[in-house]
């Protein structure tokens, strides 16, 4: 019983983790077409850091210990998090949300899933049919980019598009290895989220250091940074961080990939995309593929669990 509440809370975490990304996406987007992206990472890192700071202040001690005993993979997990929020921030400037949501998340469950091949102890045939899968939804994602490019953006779309899919992918994916790790460590999700923040605030002061007169903000625009810090940073990572807890870091990335879908919704209802018949074909057989994705994997779990129940006996 105890397992099933924690699998329902495992989610409830990414359920509401995918409607926050598709708002967070539309919001950077929004953002970053006024204010540079450099000056937005400085602001909403502090944001981060200082709010989940003051929610762990009474476990300082604990924290400390916790800290010391993992600060290899903490060390791994600040690097690796400055590099992809560069990315998202930077790519979302030139990229519309949807565009961006595709090619970043459709490339992450590909990569978790090469990096756990070696250790698998699923068959052959359900690998086979999770990469063809995976596949197929990463076609159909790249199929509504497409649908995008015009000969203005398609240099653009392409040069992005590129790093969000290889680079971005990547690191995300070992950023979910690493977060799983210490979620099973017993860190707390508040601490690992306030913790992964220090290196993208040090490498921003030290780019925007050069040009110091884009430190000084109005009040308002203050504003706005700490309601993106909250909004796109804060929140969805603390619910990301929560549901690895107990959910396998490829089930969770294969779940994620709602979002370009949650995203192109929401831009056609605030009039960003015009109704398309091609796009929403696209989109029912990339949902198909997803259930049926989503299915095997959790019935892939629940046969790993029965496993590891039968061992124990």
């Amino acid at each position: 019983m105890p397992h099933k509440t924690f699998i329902s809370k495992g989610g409830t975490y990414i359920f509401v983790y995918v409607i926050t990304c598709a708002i967070s996406n539309v919001f950077i987007n929004h953002t970053t077409r006024s204010i540079e992206p450099i000056v937005l990472l400085f602001y909403t890192s502090i944001f981060t850091i200082v709010f989940f700071s003051i929610l762990n202040f009474g476990e300082l001690t604990k924290n400390i210990a916790l800290i010391k005993e993992n600060r290899k993979s903490i060390l791994w997990l600040n690097l690796l998090n400055a590099v992809i929020w560069f990315v998202i921030f930077f790519s979302l400037k030139v990229l519309s949300p949807a565009v961006f949501s595709c090619l970043f998340l459709g490339a992450i469950p590909i990569n978790l899933f090469i990096l756990d091949l070696r250790k698998s102890k699923v068959s052959n045939k359900n690998n086979l049919i999770t990469a063809l899968l995976l596949l197929i939804m990463f076609v159909l994602m790249l199929s509504l980019v497409a649908q995008e490019m015009s000969e203005s953006n398609s240099i653009q779309i392409l040069k992005y598009g590129s790093i969000v899919t290889v680079i971005g992918g990547m690191i995300a994916a070992f950023i979910m290895k690493i977060s799983k790790e210490l979620a099973t460590k017993n860190l707390s999700a508040s601490l690992v989220v306030s913790l992964r923040f220090y290196g993208l605030l040090v490498i921003s002061l030290l780019l925007i250091i050069s040009e110091p007169t884009q430190l000084l903000v109005q009040p308002t625009v203050l504003a706005e940074f700490l309601a993106l810090a909250l909004i796109s940073m804060a929140l969805p990572l603390f619910l990301l961080q929560k549901a690895l807890k107990t959910l396998n870091p490829l089930y969770t990335s294969i779940v994620i990939t709602t979002i370009p879908v949650l995203t192109y919704c929401l831009q056609l209802v605030t009039g960003y995309y015009s109704f398309s018949t091609i796009k929403l074909v696209i989109t029912i057989l990339f949902s198909c593929s997803l259930i049926v994705l989503t299915s095997l994997k959790k019935k892939d779990n629940n046969i790993k669990k029965v496993q590891s129940s039968t061992k124990v006996i």
